[in-house]
């Protein structure tokens, strides 16, 4: 069987920007290894609703022979349109956007990271065909390091987005900071709410012990992971948190939220807490910086929980959803 997979993306390209979503691509290095591959990299047209109905055109001229086309994410699911000429399949990662899924009923298949965004996602919208899971991976470069772990040293991985807490993250570093000097190393891209951020870390003191990293390579991201005291995701709301799965690869002491899918991704790999209750997570990161025995435990624990997680696995499922796609067109 001859399958062939097209992954359309956005033509614009920004500094640092991978036109295979970080969160996809140690999956697309398999799939691309075991069949054909294609990006579609459209035409930049802006953002808007006619610039939507342009994308949509553009793709629909590019769907050319026979190919299952992928949309990596429900953040371009204004590509599905209500007929399509090939097979379509979407990616959902989270509901954080209700206004991205409206249009995933017009796909053929709709892949999700994890159970809880799969039942979310079925009482959110009604589709034609149950989703199916898929979980994401990282690459074999994410793993552990025979180096000393920096103490002090608590890493935040991700985006300023409300549903990430970065304000409850603030908090809760100001009060270790009470008992223990601390660093936060913060790596994440700037938004609209970083001045509001910084205002903030000046009023609970902690302006001078937090270290704004914007982007960093995956290379220095992984020497991250594997020298920090211990990785932190308080956020509210996750689909998968390939956050939690890099810092248990690489042996990182991991604490994490009790909410949405992350106890699914973590399961015993860390300590999962609820977001809102800050004095905990205080309590938390304070025994772990001060009981090595106990960080070293939890760093045992999430190596062994990320190896729950393959790419070769992972890519395996989307191939034969591809072949099923495939057959279900009749070809051969």
């Amino acid at each position: 069987m001859d399958v062939r997979v097209r992954y359309p993306f956005l033509g614009r390209r920004t500094q640092g920007f991978d036109i295979r979503a970080k969160w996809f691509t140690a999956l697309y290095d398999v799939i691309r290894s075991r069949i054909r591959t294609e990006v579609l990299r459209l035409y930049y047209a802006g953002t808007s609703a006619v610039a939507e109905r342009v994308y949509r055109l553009q793709l629909a001229a590019f769907e050319r022979g026979r190919a299952v086309t992928h949309i990596p994410s429900q953040l371009q699911s204004f590509l599905l349109r209500r007929r399509h000429s090939v097979p379509t399949v979407v990616t959902c990662y989270d509901l954080s956007l209700p206004g991205t899924l409206t249009r995933l009923p017009f796909a053929d298949r709709v892949v999700v990271p994890a159970r809880q965004v799969h039942d979310a996602l079925v009482e959110a919208v009604r589709l034609p065909r149950e989703p199916d899971v898929v979980p994401l991976a990282v690459s074999a470069a994410y793993r552990p390091a025979d180096v000393g772990r920096g103490r002090g040293v608590i890493l935040s991985v991700g985006t300023e987005q409300p549903r990430k807490n970065v304000e409850g993250l603030f908090r809760i570093v100001a009060r270790v900071r009470e008992s223990m000097p601390v660093t936060l190393v913060k790596v994440g891209a700037p938004s609209d709410a970083r001045p509001r951020l910084r205002k903030l870390a000046t009023g609970l003191g902690i302006q001078d012990h937090i270290e704004w990293r914007d982007s960093v390579p995956d290379e220095e991201l992984i020497q991250l992971y594997q020298t920090a005291a211990v990785t932190v995701v308080p956020s509210f709301l996750e689909g998968f948190s390939m956050p939690c799965l890099e810092a248990m690869a690489c042996g990182c002491p991991l604490i994490a939220s009790a909410m949405s899918a992350i106890p699914e991704t973590v399961g015993s790999g860390g300590l999962l807490l609820d977001p809102r209750d800050e004095e905990a997570w205080a309590d938390a990161i304070l025994r772990v910086l001060a009981d090595p025995a106990f960080a070293r435990d939890l760093s045992r624990r999430g190596i062994e929980r990320s190896r729950a997680f393959s790419a070769e696995r992972s890519a395996s499922r989307l191939i034969q959803i591809y072949e099923e796609m495939w057959t279900d067109r009749g070809w051969t």
